[in-house]
């Protein structure tokens, strides 16, 4: 009895408290069942309590596969400093590298050559490119070597037996290492082919400049059938550290120069290969000209155009990623309910992001405008102020490049400038060919090279915008003295 006693009260009980709440708090009771029915069949309630802390993680995801972000990567595969690509602007070079090694291999003889230039002017991109075709592969032995990668200049012997794949008992001196490189010369073999790269960090002075005439005799060692092509960045190496080659003609190199490149050469470049990459509409063609004729103007060097390329490319990818990510919240929910992507405006380079990474690679002192600046960079303007002085005040009227790069060190050491050698001086020469203000004549060695002025003293003012430079430059009478 007492347990149904206890079992009836229990009973009465449970029935008290749930009708006491439904009757005392109804409200209670149905707010959760009406909270619940509104999340179910609500997405946007959803959506803004579950996905909003993930709202910026899931916006950029949505570029992630889209067209537009695989129009960036291959815009920047196409920007690679790589030999992919054609050549544009070297194809002159590429013709007279081809046929001077083609002579040398169809009659097995021998011969040395010297190519020089600035840095990024396609010396050994142009080399490389040429020596990868079959019909030399199959005919060379090639060996490769980049003297900035070696730790003493002694070494330079075992680094060529070794691309030669020359056999070296372990620890052979350098002597030795000579030895079996002069023994394999003499004796019968394939056509050989030995690029020294960067050859200007074994030019110095007593027993380094030893090793380097050593290695331009290799050639001439009789049965020898090597083909030496030396390349650095001095223009008159061979003419100030070789001199005892120029006395002997077989012994002699033969010289070659590449030039900047010029702002032509660069637009060029990268039209040529935004078009083969299928990416052509990416980068406008008012961006291209602002970037190459910057660049054009410092140092004509390709690598550093390209370099800068890219880093636009990631600029405007970049910019495009923010604008994905400011997606309204009420869209996105929109988008994830009917399993969309975003609308996305054709992705283009802007030319404030140009402007942008023009300013961080060459700094303040040389900062741009959103418009192409016009006018003449500070050496370039020296240079012209100097071929004036020349003119007005020297009495001899035949300029040569040699002469005019004398005069032109001791107006930038006057002004506390620093100058540049001459094989950078010939450049900018070209440069400022390519504006029409001056012409070249060539001459058999380039500091021969007859400089001749194109426009009259007004335009030349015109175009400076700097009468005071020039006024200042030509008063600078005592620096003619020899």
């Amino acid at each position: 009895m007492p347990r149904v006693t206890r079992s009836c009260k229990t009973k009465t009980d449970t029935k008290e408290n749930l009708a006491e709440p439904k009757k005392l708090t109804p409200k209670k009771r149905k707010s959760p069942e009406k909270s619940n029915s509104e999340n179910s069949s609500s997405p946007k309630s959803a959506c803004s309590n579950s996905l909003s802390p993930f709202r910026d993680q899931f916006a950029s995801k949505l570029m992630l596969d889209t067209p537009e972000c695989n129009k960036f990567r291959s815009a920047r595969r196409a920007l690679a400093d790589n030999s992919d690509f054609n050549l544009p602007g070297r194809e002159k070079e590429f013709e007279e590298l081809s046929e001077y090694l083609n002579d040398i291999i169809s009659r097995e003889a021998y011969g040395s050559l010297y190519i020089s230039g600035a840095p990024g002017t396609g010396k050994t991109a142009t080399l490389l490119k040429i020596i990868s075709m079959e019909k030399f592969m199959t005919k060379l032995s090639i060996g490769y070597v980049n003297c900035t990668s070696i730790s003493t200049i002694g070494s330079i012997y075992k680094r060529i037996c070794n691309e030669l794949n020359l056999k070296l008992k372990s620890g052979s001196s350098e002597k030795d290492c000579l030895a079996a490189l002069e023994h394999y010369l003499s004796s019968k073999h394939k056509m050989t082919l030995i690029i020294l790269d960067e050859m200007d960090q074994l030019c110095s002075t007593g027993k380094k400049q030893d090793i380097l005439y050593h290695i331009f005799e290799l050639p001439a060692i009789p049965k020898s059938k090597l083909i030496l092509v030396g390349i650095a960045n001095a223009l008159d190496l061979t003419d100030r550290l070789l001199v005892r080659l120029q006395s002997k003609c077989e012994l002699k190199p033969k010289v070659m120069h590449f030039s900047a490149y010029t702002k032509a050469q660069i637009v060029e470049i990268f039209k040529n290969r935004f078009e083969e990459s299928g990416v052509s509409d990416l980068f406008p063609p008012a961006a291209i000209q602002l970037l190459a004729a910057k660049v054009s103007a410092v140092s004509g060097d390709i690598r550093r155009a390209l370099s800068i390329g890219k880093r636009v490319i990631e600029l405007a990818e970049l910019e495009k990623k923010k604008k994905c990510t400011k997606i309204d919240l009420s869209k996105l929910e929109t988008l994830i309910e009917v399993d969309e992507k975003p609308p996305v405006e054709e992705p283009k380079v802007q030319l404030k992001e140009v402007v942008t990474v023009l300013n961080t690679v060459y700094g303040n002192a040389q900062t741009l405008s959103y418009d192409v600046d016009d006018s003449f960079p500070l050496l370039q303007k020296l240079l012209i102020c100097t071929l004036l002085l020349i003119i007005k005040h020297d009495k001899n009227k035949n300029i040569t490049v040699g002469r005019l790069h004398d005069v032109y060190k001791k107006v930038c050491k006057n002004r506390n400038i620093n100058s540049i050698d001459l094989s950078e001086f010939l450049n900018l020469c070209l440069l400022v060919e390519t504006h029409g203000i001056v012409r070249l004549t060539k001459k058999k060695e380039p500091r021969f090279h007859q400089v001749q002025l194109q426009w009259d003293e007004d335009e030349v003012y015109s175009a400076l915008k700097d009468k005071q430079m020039i006024t200042n430059v030509l008063n600078d009478k005592h620096l003619l003295s020899r």
